[in-house]
């Protein structure tokens, strides 16, 4: 079984990519489309922040910042962003976000045992398991989606080598 502080870590990797990807591209470039379908940076990194507001909410139990903007717009099946839309955060916005629901998740993590992980709770569709079951459930969907990045940077023209 992973640990929190293993989880942690490994959740403190994938948001040094989300801030190493999206480097330097513009809010434009944020909005380039895949060729044959799928999404842009911008709903992959609100996508991102929802799977964080998820995982500190309904997976650990805790609070999120005040302040962030809702990101609910980019929630499962929602749909993709086509360009620009009313409300739609900056990348600033996005990566700062992003960096608060990191630590308040990191907070919430320290104040829990390691017998946390093991409490039976529901997360979807009232399905139960165990907290470290969806914990890493969740971990898997936010490294899939921080995957996708690289390649929408390179579709944004930037294919320098970032890790």
């Amino acid at each position: 079984m992973i640990t929190i502080t293993e989880y942690a870590d490994v959740l403190g990797g994938l948001k040094e990519i989300v801030h190493e990807q999206p480097a330097g591209l513009s809010d434009d470039e944020l909005l380039i489309q895949p060729p044959h379908g799928g999404n842009c940076m911008a709903w992959v990194l609100g996508h991102l922040a929802n799977n964080l507001v998820t995982i500190q909410q309904k997976v650990l139990g805790g609070q999120v910042p005040n302040g962030l903007p809702d990101f609910s717009r980019f929630g499962y099946g929602s749909k993709p962003v086509l360009g620009k839309e009313e409300g739609l955060p900056s990348l600033e916005m996005f990566i700062n976000s992003i960096d608060q629901l990191h630590a308040a998740i990191a907070d919430q993590l320290k104040s829990m045992r390691e017998e946390d992980f093991d409490e039976e709770i529901a997360v979807i569709r009232e399905r139960t398991q165990r907290r470290g079951y969806w914990a890493l459930f969740f971990l898997f969907h936010h490294s899939y989606h921080t995957g996708q990045l690289e390649f929408l940077r390179n579709l944004a023209g930037h294919t320098e080598h970032i890790i």
